[in-house]
């Protein structure tokens, strides 16, 4: 849902990944309900979420960790279980936070290359070395969009020693329809060193809310608890999640619409002859002949009112991500593209 600041100044929001459609009317609803117990602490545990997330999922409540969105979570598992003289390993042109958060906590961060826009899972293994202790997979990947199958991450967990965790991150998975995508709670019963990351900030629309979770064996979660900040998930944010849970019907629509509106975009997209990679989550990955061309576009959106994403700090200099919007949006999008590249 844009802000009110937003429609006022007549902008299109296609740079944060959001979901176009807003949050479920259920969520909203909770918030509505309860706005006027704020002045309460929250619970610091959140076991009413984790147990509905736990009917979810099959798993029990003592496997589920709440954070304050993703990447606290991210942040947890590089301060709790990898040393200073350790090391992470991701790929290049990935979630930008694994980078960043390495730096900030002064670890090593090691990347594998791209294959073709695709995570070369061999390199990855290769990368890492007797002193790797985490490695972050986002999948599907952000910000290029492309997927790792379950025989993929199956393969790189059987190649790695036991002794390195493997977190998928899986922010999107709820857009996927790919029914390769992997079932990670599957892998997890055979590889005990998975973790595996959601998130309510994407399909669900409570981004500004920074609530996510991670579901692992109880060690993990444990020492991820003891490594947590009191109090970090607000109120109003467990109890909007909890709703929006149950509001599968609008979940369900918004992965129809933005995978209606996706294959729509990207072909109209290539057939603009630009470079677009196959996506299977909320947005694409779009490559330029030049950062000249990059920035022509880049300005030529933001003068007409549109945001797009530059992925410069992701290690792509001449492309741009674009977030799927509603249908009207993603018409003005191709339309403002169609001009700047004439």
């Amino acid at each position: 849902m844009i802000t009110e600041t937003e429609k006022i100044a007549g902008i299109i929001k296609l740079s944060q990944n959001e979901n176009p459609f807003g949050a479920s009317p259920a969520a909203l609803k909770a918030i509505s309900d309860n706005f006027h117990s704020i002045y309460r602490y929250p619970e610091f545990t959140h076991l009413a979420l984790r147990e509905k997330l736990g009917h979810k999922f099959s798993t029990p409540a003592d496997n589920i960790a709440i954070s304050a969105g993703s990447v606290e979570m991210i942040e947890l598992i590089i301060k709790t279980f990898v040393g200073r003289a350790e090391n992470i390993v991701t790929c290049a042109t990935t979630f930008v936070a694994y980078k960043l958060l390495a730096k900030v906590n002064r670890r090593e961060c090691r990347l594998s290359r791209l294959d073709n826009e695709q995570i070369d899972l061999i390199d990855m293994a290769a990368v890492c070395d007797d002193l790797t202790r985490v490695v972050f997979l986002a999948n599907p990947n952000n910000p290029t969009g492309a997927m790792v199958s379950h025989d993929g991450l199956r393969n790189l967990l059987q190649s790695l020693s036991p002794e390195i965790l493997v977190v998928s991150d899986e922010a999107y998975a709820e857009y996927v329809t790919d029914s390769d995508y992997p079932d990670s709670l599957k892998l997890q019963k055979e590889h005990p060193n998975l973790i595996i990351l959601r998130t309510f900030s994407k399909i669900y629309g409570l981004a500004g809310l920074r609530i996510g979770y991670a579901i692992a064996q109880p060690k993990i979660i444990q020492a991820l608890r003891e490594s947590r900040t009191p109090f970090s998930v607000n109120r109003l944010a467990a109890l909007a999640a909890s709703a929006a849970l149950d509001d599968i019907d609008f979940t369900t629509r918004c992965t129809e619409l933005n995978s209606q509106q996706r294959d729509i975009l990207y072909q109209e997209i290539t057939d603009l002859g630009l470079k677009t990679v196959p996506s299977h989550g909320n947005f694409l990955f779009v490559r330029f002949a030049s950062v000249v061309e990059k920035f022509k576009t880049l300005y030529s959106l933001k003068e007409s009112g549109i945001l797009a994403r530059d992925m410069e700090p992701f290690g792509a200099k001449t492309c741009l991500r674009i977030s799927v919007g509603r249908p009207e949006e993603n018409r003005r999008l191709v339309e403002c593209i169609r001009l700047s590249n004439k």
